[in-house]
């Protein structure tokens, strides 16, 4: 037995047996520890170029200063949502994110098939799989899947999916902790154009949109945001009362109404309205000539590329992406100061642009036509002085409706949506939140030629396995003399 104890390969092979269980010990070890490191503190790595599996640092600094615990609930099974395919992965993340990123936040899923009873829970609400619950001691605020990933179609038929869902999802958690939500109303009973993604944008970052119909209502001075749609009709002079009654605020000030044009001239009450706050309306639609500051081709001039005009408020911008006006109105200023009322243009097209009057015929010629910059975004403003504190109501004319839809706001290529909530919030004196915007989720494909294909092949089917195995003889010769 001594003599089995020293001999060589006795020695040689304990030795490698003792490496081996250790080794393997140790791997063992170091897996647990890091399965449980990880599932305290969740470790991923965003090889994409635009991040897009991570929080921005906005939300990031965000959600680490928030008091109240949040509670985000999806209703699907966990394992269901994550596979449910390549855009609901980014979903998934995001959602991850927000748990590791603040001890205030927890994320559970809770099946909405294999728990109806949550739908009693939220009797409001109109509840699918898939949809998301963001909650808190003071409010809660229901996410559609369908929400968090707009799809826009391009002039040749081409589909962009965009994900919104760091963008609701952030506007949901500062909605839920606000203490004071900003309130709004959209003026209904009149048919006008629809003003449903502006209202949508604007719920999206803490603003708590209402209906106030104005044929059987008034205006209550709760709402900080009054939104009037341009009707097909006039408005009458018991309605305009409202409006201004709202606006005065029994002499406080402090409301704003925000005007949406329809591509028609308005009656001569509501342009006796406007005109009061040194806005009025223009009979045509801005067309620009430049092609370069064309966006659609198809609709020629009519949709095309905006300035910021207001330095204050692009100041503010957190985007340079392009601002696009689409079949705009264009706003002349009666008046930059008269008495306490002042006039402030916010965005108007190119220099190269022309007006289309509404009643265009044959006889139009659009190379005879004078070039100018046109206002599409005015806000018109009174001021009045209490307690050594000046305060302000105003009137945002919006020349174009169609600028404001869901599509041209919550697109990632362009900066509607970026541009118009600043706009409402510094005309509002409301602190901007958080802008994120829209993560573009689509991917680039890795193409190669025939003859790459074929050398790919030789290198990973031939050259590599045989490599390996030449390595595994020598290793296997040199231990049989060991």
């Amino acid at each position: 037995m001594k003599n089995i104890f020293k001999m060589r390969r006795f020695k040689h092979g304990s030795l490698a047996t003792i490496i081996t269980v250790a080794f393997i010990v140790a791997v063992i070890l170091i897996n647990v520890i890091a399965s449980l490191l990880l599932e305290r503190f969740p470790l991923t790595i965003d090889l994409t170029s635009d991040q897009r599996f991570n929080l921005t640092q906005d939300s990031v600094d965000f959600v680490s200063t928030i008091t109240d615990d949040v509670t985000l609930t999806v209703l699907a099974e966990e394992s269901e949502f994550e596979s449910s395919g390549i855009y609901y992965k980014q979903i998934y993340e995001i959602l991850k994110s927000y748990d590791t990123h603040s001890s205030k936040v927890s994320l559970s899923f809770r099946s909405l098939k294999k728990n109806p009873g949550i739908a009693d829970e939220y009797p409001d609400e109109t509840l699918q799989e898939g949809d998301i619950i963001v909650s808190t001691a003071k409010r809660y605020k229901h996410i559609t899947s369908g929400s968090l990933i707009s799809v826009s179609t391009s002039t040749y038929g081409t589909q962009t999916y965009s994900s919104q869902a760091e963008q609701t999802i952030t506007s949901a958690i500062m909605y839920v902790t606000e203490s004071n939500v900003t309130k709004a109303a959209v003026i209904t009973g009149l048919s006008g154009v629809d003003v449903s993604g502006l209202t949508e944008l604007m719920k999206s970052n803490i603003y708590d949109v209402a209906e106030v119909n104005i044929l059987t209502q008034e205006i209550s001075s709760e709402y900080d945001v009054v939104i009037l749609p341009q009707s097909q009709t006039d408005l009458t002079a018991e309605q305009v009362e409202k409006l201004s009654a709202y606006l005065d605020n029994d002499g406080q000030f402090g409301k704003t109404l925000l005007f949406v044009a329809a591509n028609s001239s308005p009656g001569p009450v509501l342009k006796n309205f406007l005109a009061d706050w040194g806005i009025e309306m223009q009979a045509g639609i801005v067309c620009e000539t430049d092609q370069n500051n064309i966006y659609n081709t198809q609709a020629g001039g009519f949709i095309h590329g905006a300035t910021v005009v207001d330095e204050t408020l692009s100041a503010e911008l957190s985007s340079s992406l392009p601002i696009v006006s689409v079949y705009g109105v264009p706003i002349k200023t009666l008046f930059e100061s008269s008495n306490n009322r002042t006039t402030t243009v916010l965005l108007a097209s190119n220099d190269t642009s022309i007006l289309v009057p509404f009643d265009i015929d044959e006889t139009f010629d659009v190379s005879a036509q004078d070039q100018y910059a046109q206002n599409l975004v005015v806000k018109g403003s009174k001021s009045k002085t209490i307690d050594n504190k000046q305060v302000y109501s105003n009137v945002v004319a919006f020349g174009s409706s169609q600028m404001l839809s869901n599509a041209m706001l919550t697109y990632g290529g362009y900066g509607n949506g970026n541009f118009v909530i600043t706009a409402i919030n510094q005309t509002c004196g409301k602190d901007s939140p958080v802008t994120i915007l829209p993560v573009n989720l689509s991917y680039d494909t890795i193409t190669i030629t025939e003859s790459e294909l074929r050398a790919y092949g030789i290198i990973f089917i031939g050259v590599i396995p045989i490599i390996v195995f030449a390595i595994g003889v020598i290793v296997f010769i040199r231990r049989r003399h060991l």
